[in-house]
């Protein structure tokens, strides 16, 4: 059972994040009488404070493995590659560092949890309670199976409370009036009633002259904006399982075969079909047990009486099951029950049934047509797995061999070679899309092209080879190459501007109550600020001033995509939310500001800390 079962209060993030500093406090205390050798035991040391090695390594492995049981077969892609492991140490580090400066800014408030504390919490804790009261045998069992004393988990408790003390009282200088309260959800659900008209612009572009000598100063002053970045133009061959199942074929004799030295695993278990009625209490079972006797109907009394409503909705039917799968009680009396027969009322597991044999089916040797799928998806199976590994074996031979291609290596695989178009890092192919892929591709011995990749393991029975046919270095597009780009962005932007100065002309003739001919304004759309629909607009939209009654206001901006639009502005609505929903906003803004409170302290203790990472460690723990 892990520790977070152990208390409630564990369930909160901050609460999570405190938890971990407790292990720290702990390491540190134990290793305080043994710190006289010269030799440096720490990873790092906080405000002189040592973080010990063992410590850290015992928090990056729990990290890798938790990872590993996180992403599955993904993590075999990612584990060993450069940037996850250092990037993994360097998490761990930071982490060991946050909870260390919290636990010594708890300490400085001189923060204390009472012994009475102590025990209440101990008591009430749901893990050591066993129907609904606290149980010192459990209590003692589940310390036992975690590695700890009923010292060591008192002291772990009291840091714990001692530290969620400082996150009520963070949480605490955080609040939010009824009146911001108010202020806020009428700001963020605010409704405002538009008409946009929409001001095109192919027209005005066409009309735009660009010069060569605007799109030469452009380009010289812009030129990290024509920055290419590295490209590669790839081949490669996807072996998988399933490529390699292709060349597995499972023959008849093979089958037999099996059959024939594995009989014993081909043999039906004892069944029995029951139906069953269960009651609370022996009474109750005798009274039903009299009412068969005088003749009642075993399904009647199920569907009317049993507890079990699953199976008394079927007439107490449990179905077809294994006489060794039953609890022993149950078997007992199942096995001296003939056919149509029903038992006694028997105790099993603080409850009363009576059971009805049905059907029995015993053991008995099937037939090879029976199990004829089974065996040959079994055997396929043990082929498949060696199939693959002999093949990637083939097909790392036959790439070193001939580097000239994969062609070769291809062939024995049964494969096709696969080539992509250029791309960079920032775009890399799905299919190749994996760490130590792209490592390869562009770092490694190959990314200049003219050699082949070893088979690379990205999952189960999933290895790619690759091979870099083109490669071009990272560079500036030249001028040349750039002109008809700059002219058309140049071009465009002449005639945002120029349209933009026309639709704040026609806004003056709107406000004078001028109403021009060619202006078409859309339907009448409600926007809410929270929605955000164009954030350009958005922006403009809501910080228009609101329009006297019955009147509009109006004005030009240019949307998210570079058109420009004319917004006419006729209602302006506070937001108008449930109690409910504006309470959940509310907690949604306290905890919002309640993360951002804690993170600023954070950074505050850092600021101020001595934090001395020893590199050694460090650089050693990467080899």
């Amino acid at each position: 059972m892990s520790m977070e079962k152990m208390r409630n209060a564990s369930n909160s993030l901050f609460s999570k994040f405190l938890f971990g500093l407790i292990a720290v406090a702990f390491v540190i205390s134990g290793m305080a009488g043994y710190m006289v050798a010269t030799t440096d035991t720490s990873a790092v040391k906080v405000n002189g404070e040592e973080i010990s090695q063992q410590l850290f390594q015992q928090r990056y492995n729990d990290e890798y493995q938790r990872l590993s049981q996180q992403l599955g077969a993904q993590f075999s892609a990612v584990a060993d590659t450069p940037e996850f492991l250092t990037g993994l140490r360097k998490s761990v580090l930071n982490t060991l560092v946050d909870q260390e400066l919290v636990r010594q800014y708890a300490s400085g408030l001189k923060l204390a949890v009472s012994d009475a504390r102590i025990k209440q919490e101990i008591v009430n804790t749901p893990a050591f309670q066993k129907e609904g009261k606290f149980n010192n045998e459990l209590y003692q069992q589940t310390l036992r199976s975690n590695g700890m004393t009923t010292d060591s988990y008192a002291a772990y408790l009291r840091e714990a409370l001692r530290l969620d003390q400082l996150q009520v009282g963070l949480s605490g200088t955080e609040f939010l009036l009824p009146s911001q309260q108010e202020q806020f959800t009428n700001q963020i659900f605010q409704k405002r009633t538009v008409r946009l008209a929409n001001l095109p612009l192919t027209a005005e572009i066409a009309k735009q002259n660009v010069t060569e000598q605007e799109i030469v100063d452009y380009y010289n002053a812009n030129k990290t904006a024509f920055m290419v970045p590295e490209l590669v133009k790839v081949q490669y061959l996807d072996l998988t399982k399933e490529s390699a199942s292709k060349l597995v074929n499972v023959t008849d004799v093979e089958i037999q075969q099996y059959y024939q030295d594995n009989k014993a695993q081909f043999i039906s278990k004892n069944q029995e079909h029951l139906s069953h009625i269960q009651f609370a209490n022996e009474n109750d079972a005798l009274d039903a047990y009299q009412a068969l006797q005088a003749g009642a109907d075993f399904a009647t009394l199920a569907k009317e009486k049993s507890l079990d409503k699953p199976s008394a909705a079927h007439s107490g039917d449990l179905g077809w099951v294994n006489a060794n799968d039953l609890p022993k009680a149950f078997a007992d009396a199942t096995a001296s029950l003939s056919v149509n027969q029903y038992s006694t009322p028997i105790k099993v597991d603080n409850n009363y049934h009576i059971i009805k044999l049905i059907e029995r089916k015993t053991a008995n040797a099937l037939s090879l047509e029976e199990v004829k799928d089974q065996i040959a998806n079994q055997i396929r199976q043990e082929l498949l797995n060696n199939q693959f590994y002999s093949i990637e074996k083939q097909v790392a031979e036959k790439a070193f061999e001939d580097q000239s291609s994969l062609e070769a290596a291809a062939k024995v695989a049964g494969l096709k070679v696969k080539e992509t178009d250029y791309f960079s890092r920032k775009d890399i192919p799905e299919a190749l899309n994996f760490p130590s892929v792209a490592n390869a591709i562009f770092d490694g011995e190959v990314s200049q092209g003219g050699q082949n990749s070893e088979p690379m393991n990205v999952a189960d029975q999933h290895s790619i080879v690759v091979r870099v046919v083109e490669h071009k270095p990272e560079g500036i597009k030249s001028l040349e190459d750039s002109k008809a780009e700059i002219k058309a962005f140049l071009a465009r932007q002449k005639a945002e501007n120029a349209v933009l100065t026309q639709a704040n002309n026609i806004v003056e003739a709107l406000e004078k109550g001028q109403q021009p001919t060619s202006l078409n304004f859309g339907a009448s759309e409600t926007w809410v600020y929270a929605e955000n629909k164009d954030p350009v607009l958005n922006d403009v939209i809501f910080s228009m001033p609101k329009p006297d009654a019955g009147k509009t206001s109006y004005k030009a901006a240019k949307a998210n995509n570079g058109d420009v639009m004319i917004i006419a502005l006729s209602a302006v609505e506070n937001g108008q939310v449930s109690k409910q929903q504006s309470q959940q906003f509310a907690a949604q803004v306290m905890r919002a500001q309640q993360a951002e409170l804690q993170t600023n302290l954070l950074k505050a203790l850092r600021s101020k800390a001595k934090i001395e990472v020893n590199e050694e460690f460090m650089k050693q723990s990467q080899e």
